[in-house]
């Protein structure tokens, strides 16, 4: 037996456990469906590699070569599926599927109507190449800073698909009729690549969902479950650098301390669960008039902070009055009862870089107690932080 067959045979065996591999990643991580269109993927080249080794048993090698070719693409049009859906990429995959036609209709217009081996041998490989690039795109794309595993992915996307362009142009190059010497070279890049790019996308994409998993676990770990803000842990973690970043670009950063004023009575009054609820949608106002790049906290009970970040100090001043006003402007209702809702603020306004954010919400916590001193509903400033 050649080499080959022991190539392909590993290509079956490794696709069956790859597929294996991905229905349980979909079925024990959220059934995400990216994972079972990839699990699909695989499935399909475990079923590609498999037509290969029953080659003899075709009776039309035309109906041979158009079964690889289908299960081929096919292949990766649900890979391409799979990172589009967790990308969340805008990519119209009715086009490609469009061109998919077009590509197997002229692949079995040239294997049985008028012969060209290198275009039959050449066209689907040159999609399937287009498809390889596009993920390579929607990957690197999908975040602004790519994790590890994604870079590697499209690292590995890339490569193979220069490595089929250079075999599938080799096949074209034989013209109309086979071209040993060609046809040895063009087998030769493709059984060094294919199997390499096989198992270095799969292992890519198990450490892309790994990593994946991770992110949220660790979302989960800084996301207060009540309200879906950030919770005490998650706001000291990305308060600082959020500071730090913010006044390196010159901008004016203003922490707000705020809590929800006599809230026990709320409870008392009208039942803990009602009081979930006021936290609830009084977290959904402030939400509202948040910009993207303010952090929201949740520190614990009815206590939470906003850090935020303005092109002028007035503006920053001004961000916690329009909280006020928003929380105060209706009362929240429970189960066809208003409930009067106003919060109390401190603010303190940071000058340098170097300031703990302890500090800063230690003072701004003081100038809450002011506020509440005052007559609640309120807004109180601490002196700014140089």
């Amino acid at each position: 037996m050649s080499p080959i067959f022991f190539i392909l045979i590993t290509l079956l065996l490794t696709s069956i456990i790859w597929s294996v591999i991905f229905l349980m990643a979909w079925f024990t991580l959220g059934k995400k469906s990216y994972a079972l269109f990839w699990a699909g993927a695989f499935i399909l080249s475990a079923c590609q590699w498999g037509t290969i080794l029953l080659r003899p048993h075709f009776d039309s090698d035309t109906l041979y070569w158009m079964t690889g070719v289908s299960l081929s693409m096919g292949s990766v049009i649900l890979g391409t599926w799979g990172h589009a859906i967790r990308a969340g990429s805008p990519i119209n995959l009715r086009y490609l599927l469009a061109i998919a036609v077009i590509t197997l209709a002229s692949v079995y217009y040239y294997k049985a109507v008028n012969v060209h081996i290198g275009l039959s041998m050449s066209l689907y490989i040159y999609y399937d190449i287009l498809l390889l690039l596009i993920n390579a795109v929607i990957i690197i794309k999908h975040k602004a800073k790519s994790l590890p595993a994604e870079i590697g992915a499209a690292i590995t996307y890339t490569v193979c698909g220069v490595c089929l362009f250079i075999a599938a142009t080799i096949a074209l190059m034989q013209g109309s009729q086979v071209n040993q010497a060609y046809l040895d070279l063009y087998t030769l890049i493709n059984f060094i690549t294919v199997p390499t790019a096989h198992v270095g996308m799969a292992v890519f994409i198990i450490f892309i969902m790994a990593s994946d998993l991770a992110q949220e676990m660790q979302k989960l770990a800084m996301t207060d479950v009540l309200t879906q803000c950030i919770n005490r842990r998650g706001f000291y973690d990305i308060g600082q650098q959020k500071i730090e970043s913010q006044l390196g670009c010159k901008q004016h950063v203003s922490l707000i301390y705020w809590d929800i004023d006599s809230f026990k009575n709320i409870n008392d009054d009208y039942g803990h669960a009602a009081g979930d609820e006021v936290l609830v949608q009084a977290t959904q106002r402030i939400k509202m008039c948040l910009q993207k790049d303010d952090i929201f906290a949740r520190l614990g009970g009815e206590e939470f902070v906003v850090l935020i970040a303005r092109d002028s100090e007035l503006k920053a001043q001004q961000f916690a009055d329009k909280l006020r006003e928003t929380l105060a402007s209706k009362p929240i209702e429970y189960e066809k009862q208003c409930i009067n809702v106003t919060a109390s603020f401190g603010v303190i306004n940071i000058k340098s870089v170097n300031t703990p954010i302890d500090k800063a919400i230690d003072l701004a916590d003081k100038a809450l107690y002011i506020a509440k001193h005052e007559g609640k509903n309120k807004v109180a400033y601490a002196v700014p932080l140089n």
